[in-house]
């Protein structure tokens, strides 16, 4: 038993695999080939498993896709004979329908048919899960390989599902990438849903770092020509437009800012232009705004 740990492969990923109403202990090897227990495959179709191990092993093809798999059970590691997927087909060929009984015979048949597919799709679609979310579409297409005939041969039947393997990878891929997508589009709609939300509770814009200059030299020139205190001329703004601080005025009220200032310059101005008898004013005409 020991020398028969050592030897067993040790799989990249264990699962157990829903198929036919039952459940198939099955591995991804470290060389990518599927593998499943060649026990709950013989209990699940009632054969005698000894039988098949020795049919299996005195068969040429057959003899090296028969492999010991270290596979962990909850009474812990033990070593567990395993059919690879892709020769699952052949070996049921060689089950002659006609000396079993009938009540056999639909599950054999379905086993040959499918299980080696359900196989690789199962490992193939938990990778996809496994593995970063890709972020674009496989650029190539993979078309599903056509399935041999059922006399076609060993290597026929390898082809054929190393292919398939590829297939449902690419599958996986596309659906993991449509997952993507459909999950961005939601996000993409739940933040247009909040936006206004979002609007409303960062409130309006404030005035522009540029507007807020011009508002800096507007208010130097009202003092210029009324005499007014910057701090009065500021407080008189801030009540206006009823904020704390004029960087808070709204930047969708920038023309109701520049009317204030040209009433207050050309008011001053007019009152400057007439204490001066006329003449004064016409030196002061320039503004910002």
């Amino acid at each position: 038993m020991p020398d028969e740990q050592e030897q067993a492969i040790v799989p990249v990923e264990q699962d157990t695999v829903p198929f036919y109403d039952r459940q198939i202990i099955a591995a991804r090897l470290p060389d990518g080939r599927v593998a499943a227990s060649l026990r709950n495959m013989c209990d699940a179709l009632q054969l005698e498993r000894y039988s098949q191990v020795r049919r299996i092993r005195d068969d040429d093809i057959l003899v090296d896709q028969l492999v010991p798999v270290r596979v962990e059970t909850d009474g812990g590691a033990q070593t567990m004979e395993m059919l690879t997927a892709w020769a699952i087909p052949t070996w049921l060929t060689g089950i002659q329908l006609s000396r079993v009984a009938p009540e056999k015979r639909e599950a054999i048949k379905a086993y040959k048919r499918e299980a080696a597919d359900a196989l690789y799709r199962h490992f193939s679609q938990r990778r996809a899960e496994l593995a970063a979310p890709p972020s674009l579409v496989p650029a190539e297409p993979i078309t599903k390989p056509e399935r041999p005939t059922t006399d076609a041969s060993p290597d026929a039947w390898a082809t054929y599902h190393e292919q398939m393997a590829a297939w449902y990878r690419w599958q996986a891929d596309i659906e993991q990438w449509r997952d993507s997508v459909e999950s961005r589009l939601e996000s993409v709609e739940e933040i247009t849903r909040l936006v206004p939300e979002i609007l409303d509770r960062l409130g309006p814009a404030t005035l522009s770092p540029e507007h807020q200059r011009t508002v800096q030299a507007g208010v130097k020139r009202l003092y210029e020509v009324s005499g007014v205190a910057y701090a009065t001329i500021h407080d008189e703004l801030r009540q206006h437009f009823r904020v704390g601080k004029y960087e808070q005025i709204p930047e969708a009220r920038w023309a109701e800012v520049t009317e204030w200032f040209k009433r207050r310059i050309d008011a001053a101005q007019k009152r400057r232009g007439a204490s001066d008898d006329g003449s004064a004013g016409s030196s002061d005409q320039g503004t910002l705004f």
